[in-house]
């Protein structure tokens, strides 16, 4: 290839690049700024759910208002609404007026007080108010004494017996003292953790959350220390059977535990245990749990719809990796690409401008 033509080649692909990188400016530095904003702050759940968010259809929201009215929810249909709001999305103005008839209907408190009742005797809500009266049951040690005595009672007697519910009772059982000790500081701890026990008894959480949990529960007890405590929780000795108890504990898993419970907690006292279970519904790890306890601090209201229409995307990148990898990867590309015809631009300019200018000035200084 001779000189002239290499030359030639070398301008048409320069002129080449400068095509391609006016082309393809609009798509590839929005993208991939945000793509790799959003890989940078991977542990930001806000940031994944603005993300997310910004990719719905309009007509997606209408759906979710639909779809929990259906199911008579009207608490997370006017969540969905409020973030639609938020986001400027519009709302049929029918739908709008039939969600806060709906809202308004749902606050009656009679047609809540029998719903309430079953969850406190039986522990399994099928309901939010079940929810409630299950969880209010477990913030004394009445239904954690029941169900040590269910559950333990069952392993001893080596039958089937649920490990993450005997686990997390035992643990309510220690909170409820550690409530008592700090005048109430640790009352979040205890309300996450009867509202994990609660969703567990009703199927509500994920199977991945469950494990965790239930690895946790095994590590805490101690099954020698069963054997004494169940008797006297029988007998209705609770004091003793709490110190029985207490040389079960494993401390370790136990505060891990009470971690993972307060920020359930947390939800549930700041935005209502409806959020809390939504939350438990599609939260995979402990881990899953702070950051959710984090984007609820974050949205307020919002936080039922975020979690219906985003699930356990609304904290992760899980299904938008790929995507957000490929648009960073393209972004270095592309300013490489730039970083280049720059390069190639101030030498042009170079060889137009400063050579001649240069040798000019040799020439008088000479």
């Amino acid at each position: 290839m001779t000189p002239e033509v290499r030359k030639a080649v070398r301008r048409f692909g320069t002129a080449a690049l400068a095509v391609t990188l006016v082309v393809t400016m609009p798509f590839v530095l929005p993208n991939g700024l945000r793509s790799a904003q959003l890989l940078a702050s991977s542990n930001d759940p806000v940031a994944i759910t603005d993300y997310r968010l910004d990719r719905l259809d309009s007509s997606e929201y209408q759906v979710a208002i639909l779809e929990a009215l259906a199911n008579d929810d009207p608490d997370l249909a006017g969540s969905v609404l409020a973030l639609a709001d938020s986001r400027g999305v519009p709302i049929d103005g029918a739908l709008r007026d039939r969600t806060e008839v709906a809202i308004s209907n749902e606050n009656s408190l009679g047609n809540r007080l029998s719903e309430m009742f079953e969850g406190a005797l039986t522990g399994r809500p099928d309901s939010a108010a079940g929810l409630i009266g299950a969880v209010a049951t477990d913030l004394t040690t009445v239904g954690d004494v029941r169900d040590i005595i269910i559950e333990g009672g069952a392993y001893l007697s080596g039958e089937d017996y649920d490990p993450f519910i005997l686990g997390i009772s035992v643990a309510g059982i220690a909170i409820t003292g550690a409530v008592i000790l700090s005048a109430g500081s640790a009352t979040t701890a205890k309300v996450g953790t009867s509202a994990l026990k609660a969703a567990g008894k009703a199927g509500a959480l994920t199977a991945p959350l469950r494990r965790s949990f239930t690895r946790l529960s095994r590590q805490a007890v101690n099954a020698p220390a069963l054997r004494t405590a169940v008797p006297l929780l029988k007998r209705g000795n609770v004091p003793a059977a709490s110190r029985a108890l207490s040389s079960s504990l494993n401390a370790k898993p136990l505060l891990r535990m009470q971690d993972a419970a307060a920020n359930v907690g947390t939800v549930m006292t700041k935005q209502g245990l409806r959020a809390g279970t939504d939350m438990l519904k599609v939260a995979d790890t402990p881990a899953d749990l702070t950051k959710f306890g984090k984007l609820s601090a974050r949205v307020g209201k919002r936080f039922r719809a975020v979690v219906f229409l985003l699930g356990s995307g609304a904290v992760g990148l899980g299904g938008i990796l790929l995507t957000a990898t490929s648009w960073t990867a393209s972004l270095a590309l592309w300013l490489a690409g730039a970083a280049y015809f720059g390069f190639r631009l101030l030498r042009l300019s170079w060889r137009i401008a400063l050579l001649p200018f240069g040798r000019l000035l040799i020439r008088l200084i000479a």
